[in-house]
C-alpha cells in the first residue's frame, strides 16, 4: 500500500464487499502541523500550503514572495515569522516526490534507468540521508522510504527503516512511513515483520495481497499478530453496528438468518472468545462487551448477560462505560420480571439516559430536525420522516427508543399493563423534541388499544400513582386537546357516541385545524352511495362533534319513537353514518386513509391485540351497516316511505319485487326501460305460474 502524506482519504474493499478501511490521513496531518506550529494557525490555511500549494508556489514562499491566495494565511504568517524556512523545504521536497511518484503511477509511464525521474528521485534520497536529527525527522523518513520503494530500492528502505524506526515518534506520520516500509520488509522476504505492522493498523486489504487472498478470518487474523491493534476495536464496533440493523437481528431471532452472516458472527465469536480466554489484550473490558453484544444478536439474552457481568470489573474508558450501561439495560429489560424492582431499575435507568440526550445534543443535532428550540415548533406527519431519520441516529435518543419500543413496550403489552405501554411509547417518542400528529410508533401502539385503555392511561397523567408515572409524563405528550381527539376518535371507532360527545365539545375548532387529516372532512356522513364522493370543505369544522350528535339523535328515535316508519328511517341514517365513518369518512374513525401505518420506518413488534381492541373494525361495520339496513326495511307500515329509501338506497330490484304498487315503483318503470322490462317480465311469469 502506497501511504502518501498527501493521499488524504483512503478506502478498500474486500472480495466479500464489505469496507475494510476507512482513513483520513488528510485530518490527522492537519491537526499534527497544528500541532507543531501554533494553535493559532488555522487548518483550512495549513491544509492551503500543505495540499493545495504546487511546488512554484511553495518554492515563491521560500523566497519570501508573497503571492494572493496566501496573503492571510495564518500558516504561511507562523512559517515566515518564525523563519521556518526548514519546513518549506520539507514542503518543497515532499511535493517534488509526490508529483514523479504521480508520474510513474501513470498507466503509460515507461520504466527507464537514469530518467529525469530517478534522478529526482536520487535527489530526494540524498537530502533525505542527510536530515539526521530535528522536528522534522518523522516526516523526512517518510519521504526517504517512499523514494527508495519508487527506486524498487526494497532492502536499503527496509535496512534504513531498521536505523531509524526508534526516533520516530508515535503519530500519523509514523504510520504512514511504517505501513510503506511493510512492503519492503515484505519484498525483501520478512513477510512476518510486513504481516505484524499491516495487522497493527488493520490494513486488511495488504495483509489478503500478501496471503494471496486467502484469510477466513481477517480479525483473529489482526488479533494474532497484534491483539492489541486500534484496527479491532473499530472493525468490531463496525459489525455490531450492522449486526444491529432492526432488519438482521430480527432475522437472528427468527431463525432464517443468511449463510454470510451466520458465519460472520460466528468468526467473530470465535476470536472473542479466545481474546477473553487467552487474555493478551489490554482491553478485556471490550472482549466481554463484544461477547454480551454477539450473544444478545444471537437471541441468547442469559448468555449475554453472563457475560456482561464477567466484564464488569475491568477498567473501561467513558464511551466503553457508557456502553456497557446501556447494554446491561437492554439485557435486564429482556431477562427481568417485570415487578416494581425493575420499574425503579427501568427509571433509574431512563432518567441517566434522558439526561445524555439532553446533554449530548448539540446544535447540530436540532439543525438535522429542523427544530426551532426556541419557538418549540412542534413535528407534525408532514416532516415525520426528518424526524425519524434523524431521532434514530443520534445515539443516546436511539438507544432510548431501541430499549422502549423494541423490548419493554411490547413485553408491558404481553403482561396486560397497557398504561405503562403507552407512557413508555410516549416517552421514546417524544423525549429529543415534541412531536405532533397522528403517526410515530406512540401513536401505533396507542391506537391498537381499546378506548376503556386510552382513558386509563389519560386518567394517569392528572392522577399519577407513582413516582414512575410523573417522570414518564414529564418526558412525554400530554396536552389535553390532543387525548381529547384521540379518546373522542376510540369511542366513535366504538360506537359511543355520547361519551364522545363529552371531549368533542371541549375541542376548539383553531385546535382541529392544525389535525393533518382536518382537509379530508369534507364528505357528509350520512349521503348515500352517490352521493358520498361529493364533497363541501364547510363541513370541516366540529365535523365529529356533529356526526357524534347527529349518531346520538338517530339511536334516541330508534329506542323511543312510536312511529315505526320514523324509527326505520333514523336507523337507515344510523347505518348510513356507520358504514361511511370506517369508508369514505374515514376522519371519523382513525388518522390515515390505509389501514396500515406507513409513515413507520423501524415498524413496531407485531403484537397480539387484546380482546377488546376495536382498532378499525372496517369489514364488521360495513356488515353490520347492511343487517341494520335490511331490518329497517322490515320495520316500515308505509310502503311508500320505504320505496323512497330502497331508491335512494339503490335497492331497484326490491322495489320491483316488494313495492310495484308504490308511485314510486311506477315512476322508475316510466323512466327506466329496463325496469319497465322486468316488471313485465315479473308479471308475465307469476301469471302462468
Amino acid at each position: 500500500m502506497d501511504e502518501s502524506e498527501y493521499s488524504h482519504y483512503e478506502t478498500t474493499w474486500g472480495s466479500d464487499g464489505m469496507l475494510h478501511r476507512n482513513v483520513d490521513y488528510r485530518k490527522e496531518n492537519l491537526l499534527l502541523w497544528q500541532q507543531q506550529t501554533s494553535s493559532a494557525v488555522h487548518l483550512n490555511d495549513i491544509d492551503s500550503i500543505v495540499y493545495k500549494a504546487d511546488v512554484v508556489c511553495l518554492q515563491q514562499l521560500r523566497k519570501k514572495v508573497q503571492v494572493p491566495a496566501t496573503e492571510r494565511n495564518t500558516f504561511v504568517n507562523w512559517l515566515v515569522s518564525n523563519r521556518r524556512t526548514d519546513i518549506i523545504d520539507l514542503l518543497i521536497l515532499a511535493k517534488q516526490n509526490e508529483q514523479i511518484l504521480d508520474g510513474m503511477n501513470d498507466p503509460w509511464y515507461y520504466r527507464v534507468e537514469d530518467s529525469y525521474h530517478f534522478q529526482v528521485l536520487d535527489e530526494i534520497v540524498s537530502k533525505c540521508k542527510a536530515y539526521t536529527s530535528g522536528s522534522l525527522l518523522d516526516r523526512y523518513a517518510l519521504q526517504m522510504v517512499r523514494a527508495l520503494c519508487a527506486l524498487r530500492e526494497y532492502q536499503e528502505c527496509a535496512w534504513y527503516w531498521d536505523s531509524i524506526k526508534a526516533q520516530i515518534p508515535d503519530n500519523v506520520v509514523r504510520k504512514m512511513a511504517e505501513l510503506k516500509a511493510a512492503s519492503a520488509l515484505y519484498k525483501t522476504g520478512r513477510q512476518e515483520e510486513a504481516l505484524e505492522i499491516y495487522a497493527k493498523y488493520g490494513d486488511v486489504a495488504s495483509i489478503r495481497a500478501v496471503n494471496g487472498g486467502q484469510i477466513e478470518n481477517e480479525l483473529e487474523f489482526v488479533y494474532e499478530h497484534c491483539p492489541n491493534s486500534p484496527y479491532i476495536e473499530g472493525e468490531i464496533q463496525k459489525w455490531l453496528i450492522y449486526f444491529g440493523d432492526d432488519s438482521t437481528q430480527k432475522s437472528f431471532k427468527n431463525g432464517y438468518t443468511w449463510e454470510w452472516d451466520a458465519k460472520k458472527l460466528d468468526g467473530l465469536l470465535t476470536v472473542a472468545h479466545r481474546a477473553v480466554k487467552e487474555r493478551k489484550a489490554k482491553n478485556m473490558a471490550m472482549w466481554y462487551y463484544t461477547l454480551a453484544a454477539l450473544y444478545d444478536i444471537k437471541a441468547e439474552p442469559y448468555k449475554a448477560k453472563a457475560y456482561l457481568e464477567r466484564g464488569e470489573k475491568y477498567r473501561k474508558d467513558p464511551f466503553l462505560r457508557d456502553s456497557y450501561r446501556v447494554l446491561q439495560m437492554w439485557i435486564d429489560a429482556q431477562t427481568s420480571i417485570y415487578n416494581l424492582a425493575y420499574e425503579q431499575r427501568l427509571m433509574t435507568g431512563l432518567m441517566w439516559l434522558d439526561h445524555k440526550i439532553k446533554t449530548e445534543a448539540t446544535a447540530s443535532t436540532y439543525s438535522k430536525l429542523n427544530y426551532d428550540r426556541i419557538s418549540k415548533r412542534e413535528y407534525t406527519d408532514d416532516n415525520r420522516d426528518v424526524y425519524q431519520i434523524t431521532a434514530n441516529t443520534f445515539y443516546w435518543n436511539d438507544a432510548m427508543r431501541r430499549l422502549l419500543l423494541r423490548v419493554v413496550c411490547p413485553r408491558m403489552h404481553e403482561a396486560g399493563k397497557y398504561v405503562r405501554e403507552i407512557q413508555l411509547a410516549n416517552m421514546a417518542e417524544n423525549s429529543l423534541v415534541r412531536t405532533d400528529g397522528y403517526s410515530g410508533e406512540m401513536f401505533v401502539i396507542m391506537d391498537r388499544l381499546s378506548y376503556k385503555d386510552t382513558r386509563n392511561y389519560y386518567t394517569r397523567i392528572y392522577r399519577p400513582h407513582d413516582a414512575l408515572d410523573r417522570f414518564l409524563n414529564s418526558h412525554g405528550r400530554t396536552d389535553k386537546y390532543y387525548w381529547y381527539d384521540i379518546l373522542a376518535t376510540k369511542c366513535l371507532r366504538e360506537r359511543r357516541y355520547e361519551k364522545a360527545l363529552v371531549y368533542l365539545r371541549q375541542i376548539p375548532v383553531n385546535y382541529q385545524q392544525k389535525l393533518s387529516v382536518y382537509p379530508y372532512m369534507d364528505k357528509q356522513p350520512f349521503s348515500y352511495d352517490m352521493q358520498t364522493f361529493k364533497t363541501d370543505s364547510l363541513l370541516a369544522p366540529d365535523y365529529k362533534l356533529h356526526f357524534a350528535e347527529t349518531m346520538v339523535r338517530h339511536e334516541q328515535t330508534m329506542r323511543r319513537h312510536h312511529d315505526p316508519n320514523t324509527r326505520a328511517d333514523a336507523q337507515i341514517q344510523y347505518a348510513l353514518g356507520l358504514r361511511n365513518s370506517v369508508h369514505r369518512c374515514w376522519p371519523l374513525t382513525r388518522y390515515s386513509s390505509n389501514l396500515e401505518h406507513n409513515h413507520i420506518m423501524r415498524p413496531v413488534p407485531d403484537i397480539p391485540y387484546p380482546e377488546d381492541s376495536t382498532v378499525y373494525r372496517h369489514d364488521e361495520y360495513i356488515k353490520l351497516s347492511e343487517n341494520l339496513i335490511n331490518e329497517a326495511v322490515q320495520l316500515y307500515t308505509d310502503k311508500e316511505q320505504a320505496a323512497k329509501q330502497l331508491r335512494k338506497l339503490l335497492f331497484y330490484q326490491r322495489i320491483m319485487d316488494s313495492y310495484s304498487d308504490t308511485e314510486t315503483a311506477e315512476d322508475i318503470r316510466l323512466h327506466c326501460d329496463k325496469w319497465r322490462d322486468y316488471a313485465q317480465m315479473r308479471r308475465h311469469s307469476l301469471a302462468v305460474n
